[in-house]
């Protein structure tokens, strides 16, 4: 029996695309790359090595910083499109791993990963909102996200999988949140367990520690 490790690595399968491709799209003009250094004040500090948000310099982990996280702000703050969030994962996700384990024992390999209870992502599709990939593009109620996050193929990260990026649509319940890790063949997110509830959120990421 030969051994199989997931760190997590996930290979994101084309399951379907509808004809969303037109000319409309939709901007996000409040976020950027960028990680910004943040006081620490009445707010908590956390050490996450997890390289699904990775963009090649990417503070989320890539220069061994903390997180800074308000786990206040949505106590009187809407979540937003684009916003980073620390998250607890749905008991979809250990189903997800159940599911994954079956599979390569039934492969005759062994699978080992890590069960993570909370997670850090991005904020990509809000509640009512439909979301799916073609391509590498994501598209929001078949109008295209045109941002740095909107087309998973500009990652610089991205060409270090040679796999297709394709998700069928999926609509965001109320009160829930659709997640993606900026480099979704990294990560482990709502396109294996679905939305998140917003009841799930822990925190907004502020920044890096100063």
């Amino acid at each position: 029996m030969r051994r199989f490790y997931i760190l997590p690595i996930l290979l994101l399968i084309a399951v379907g695309c509808s004809d969303s491709g037109n000319e409309t799209s939709i901007t996000d003009p409040h976020r950027n790359a960028e990680l910004e250094a943040v006081s620490q004040e009445d707010i908590i500090v956390i050490k996450y090595e997890s390289d699904n948000m990775e963009r090649g310099d990417n503070p989320y982990n890539y220069l061994g910083r903390d997180l800074v996280i308000d786990p206040d702000f949505y106590i009187n703050q809407e979540v937003r499109r684009g916003e980073v969030v620390y998250y607890e994962r749905p008991e979809e996700y250990y189903n997800f791993l159940e599911e994954r384990q079956a599979y390569f024992e039934k492969q005759g390999e062994i699978f080992e990963s890590q069960a993570l209870p909370e997670s850090v992502a991005r904020v990509v599709a809000l509640p009512g909102e439909s979301i799916e990939i073609q391509e590498g593009q994501i598209y929001i109620d078949g109008s295209i996200l045109d941002t740095f996050y909107g087309d998973i193929t500009l990652n610089p990260m991205s060409h270090e999988s040679n796999q297709e990026f394709n998700m069928e649509a999926v609509t965001v319940p109320d009160n829930h949140v659709f997640v993606l890790g900026d480099l979704v063949w990294r990560s482990i997110d709502s396109k294996q367990y679905g939305p998140v509830s917003q009841e799930n959120l822990i925190g907004k990421v502020k920044g890096y520690p100063k």
